[in-house]
């Protein structure tokens, strides 16, 4: 009897049935896309903050007192501590190597331009694109090119096996007259170490405009910087671009006066602060400091990305919700005599509501998996269109999309029940 009575009420009145379940299916189109963009983009979005450049920076835990302008080792070649490049590989084999996406080994060496007003400079080691073999089911790619994505170059990158070339500051290519192509020597202000020469010659491959203190400096491959400053396979800072949290008031705690579930649940959570700690541990004598201006900047930009995201949504179902209430309201209202005859044979209010309600969870269900399926259509084509990359299908999510759906047709449909269930049977009927 209740599944024809369910049947006969769902097949009436069909345009304000269509009218509840196309509003049902709007408001879980917009959830489902906003779900869909947080889950499958939510790295798209951090990706793109990485060209802000590296957010935790990795020095000597022995180096002595820094001289350094603007994140540049102003020091000579030969004072201070140093890592070994060879521990570099061990940065993708921890928890987080995943969330690692790129890195930069830094070697600094003071020079003079010859031939060229004796220009002072500071020739800079590092890896452009260099290739890395943390074990043989793996390979990877790093350097500066991936580190900072954001840096404009005229010409092209240093190729890391070509030690003969290099890259060179906008600024300083504009005081000396140089472009790519051309040539360059670069003389050690001090006397070279036995065995290494005192002078490096290369060929600019590129300009490099970065509006920081790079655009004074010379760049050259790490193995050429290493033979010229008698430093060879070692290397004074590492610059690490990681995918990280935003942190919030646990993640700032002293990981030294965590419990060990908290220290657990710390480590397991991947913020700039816990990345930082497993570095430490995987590169001996060192001291990873997070650059707090950069992951601010991004924990910021996340959280209100995050916040509108979840405004939308829920704009977007409490317009669903006021919809259906109202849907709901004038079917109450049209069917009183309904209501007022259940009641008159014996049906008490519960029953009564749950006739409605399960004509509205049908209604529900239908217009969450339309919702659902238009909303993963419709993420897949701005995902492409915004971060060109496509947004997959989450079928995880269906089950929580109809769950949304019937919390909603149920919030709908609560208020015109209580109202239209007060009425006494008497009066409906009379009416």
């Amino acid at each position: 009897m209740l599944g024809r009575i369910l049947t006969r009420s769902l097949v009436r009145r069909r345009r304000r049935k269509l009218l509840s379940l196309a509003a049902i299916a709007l408001g879980i189109t917009a959830a489902t896309v906003v779900a869909t963009l947080a889950l499958d983009v939510g790295d798209q979005v951090n990706h793109e903050l990485r060209a802000f450049g590296a957010n935790i920076a990795v020095v000597p835990a022995a180096d002595g007192l820094p001289v350094s302008v603007a994140g540049v080792d102003y020091r000579p070649a030969a004072a201070g501590a140093f890592f070994n490049e060879s521990d570099l590989a061990s940065l993708k084999k921890i928890f987080w190597a995943n969330n690692i996406v790129a890195f930069a080994p830094f070697l600094y060496a003071p020079a003079s331009l010859e031939g060229r007003g004796q220009a002072q400079v500071v020739l800079i080691g590092t890896w452009f694109h260099h290739p890395l073999v943390p074990d043989s089911s793996q390979s990877f790619h790093t350097g500066l090119r991936d580190l900072h994505p954001g840096w404009r170059v005229q010409g092209r990158w240093p190729d890391d096996q070509d030690l003969s070339a290099c890259l060179v500051g906008a600024r300083l290519a504009r005081s000396e007259g140089l472009e790519a192509g051309s040539s360059l020597t670069l003389r050690s202000p001090s006397p070279s170490p036995a065995g290494s020469p005192s002078s490096f010659s290369c060929r600019v491959s590129g300009v490099v405009e970065t509006g920081g203190a790079e655009d004074d400096q010379v760049l050259a491959p790490l193995a050429a910087v290493q033979q010229f400053a008698g430093e060879p396979g070692r290397m004074r800072r590492l610059e690490v671009s990681a995918l990280t949290k935003p942190e919030d008031d646990f993640a700032r705690r002293d990981p030294k006066r965590m419990t060990p579930a908290e220290f657990e649940r710390w480590s397991c959570s991947p913020y700039v602060s816990s990345i930082a700690y497993q570095i430490e541990q995987a590169i001996p004598g060192s001291v990873a400091k997070p650059v707090y201006p950069v992951a601010e900047t991004e924990g910021r930009i996340l959280g209100r990305i995050g916040s509108l995201m979840l405004a939308l949504a829920l704009a977007a179902l409490a317009t669903a919700c006021l919809a259906v209430a109202s849907m709901m309201l004038a079917t109450v209202i049209e069917r009183r005599g309904e209501i007022g005859l259940f009641q008159s044979l014996g049906a008490t209010r519960a029953r009564v509501a749950a006739i409605f309600l399960l004509e509205g969870s049908a209604m529900g269900l239908v217009g969450g998996a339309a919702g659902y399926f238009a909303g993963s259509l419709l993420a897949h084509r701005l995902g492409q269109v915004v971060f060109g990359s496509p947004a997959g299908a989450h079928g995880s999510l269906l089950p929580a999309v109809l769950v949304v759906a019937l919390l909603v047709t149920w919030a709908g449909s609560a208020v015109p029940l209580v109202r239209g269930l007060k009425v006494p049977a008497a009066v409906a009927l009379r009416d």
